[in-house]
This record gives C-alpha cells, structure tokens and sequence, in this order.
C-alpha cells in the first residue's frame, strides 16, 4: 500500500512539474519609456522587451505597437521586431506635451497573444520669457527728438558764428 502511495505521488509530482513550461507565456520585462515617465521632450521611439522572442509570418508581422494621444491622435511610425524586442519611431512635431498611451498586442513564439497598455507623459520645456526691451523710437517721438537735435545744432552753429565777429 505505501509502495502505490509513493508511486502515486511520485506520478502526481512528474505531472505538476513536466507541465510547468507549458503554463508559462512570454511576458514584458521592460519599456523605454517606463509607465509613467515624466519626459521633458517626446521620445525618439518608444521600445519593449519580452522574455520571449516575438513571431514573424515571412513577411508578416501580427505584432503591434501604437503610440496615441489623450485626443486619440496616433504619433507613431511603423513597427519594428527584433527577435524578443519591438519599437516603433515617434513623430516628434506631433508629439507635444501632454499625456500618452502605449498600447501594445503581440505573439510569442509560442503563438500565445500578449497585450497591455501603459502611460507615460510629455511635460515639454519651460519657457521662460526674458524682460520685453522697449522698442526703438519711431514716429512722432524719434521725430520731436530729431528736430529737437536739429534746433540745438543750429543755436550752436549761431553761437560759433557770433563769436567769429
């Protein structure tokens, strides 16, 4: 009786064990940009890497990465796989500041689908305004102030001349 428990269990252990692999699924272990980065400026691309590499169909790709605006504007480019990494370029003059949304669905080699999103932030630079300069004079001012030197300039010429005599 001890020896069918035994090879019983032995049995039960050889099941939960063997199986273990095929439970297992490819899974995100990192993101550039990271979920709810604060970036002063648009990223150049936005990258993800998986434990797993992801599946090409020839020429087919059934992976997908989208970069989208709160607006639901779409500011990525084509997406490119890289045996366990995906990227896709960022349009940087669409991108402004504001919040966006990584959202991603893509197949491991073993055919199972991986999806998920994520945030992250476009805060841009602060612009600081330097002091407004007042303007060069024109107009009426620049006129007063030119006859002003003119008259000036003529009561000296008079006061040189008088003094010639």
């Amino acid at each position: 009786m001890a020896k069918k428990f035994l090879l019983l269990v032995a049995a039960a252990l050889l099941v939960a064990f063997s199986n273990q692999f095929a439970f297992a699924h490819s899974a995100l272990v990192s993101a550039n940009p990271s979920a709810g980065t604060d970036l002063g400026e648009a990223p150049a691309e936005v990258r993800l890497v998986f434990n797993e590499d992801l599946l090409l169909v020839g020429d087919a790709n059934p992976n997908r990465l989208e970069v989208v605006s709160t607006s639901g504007d779409l500011v990525s480019g084509k997406v490119e796989v890289k045996g366990s990494e995906i990227s896709v370029p960022i349009d940087k003059e669409r991108a402004v500041s504001g919040e966006y949304s990584v959202k991603y669905r893509v197949v491991s080699a073993d055919g199972h689908p991986i999806e998920g999103e994520y945030n992250f932030t476009i805060t841009g630079v602060e612009v600081i305004s330097a002091p407004i300069q007042e303007e060069l004079e024109d107009g009426p001012n620049l006129l007063v102030r030119s006859f002003f030197a003119l008259v000036l300039l003529g009561i000296g010429a008079l006061a040189l001349l008088r003094l010639r005599k």
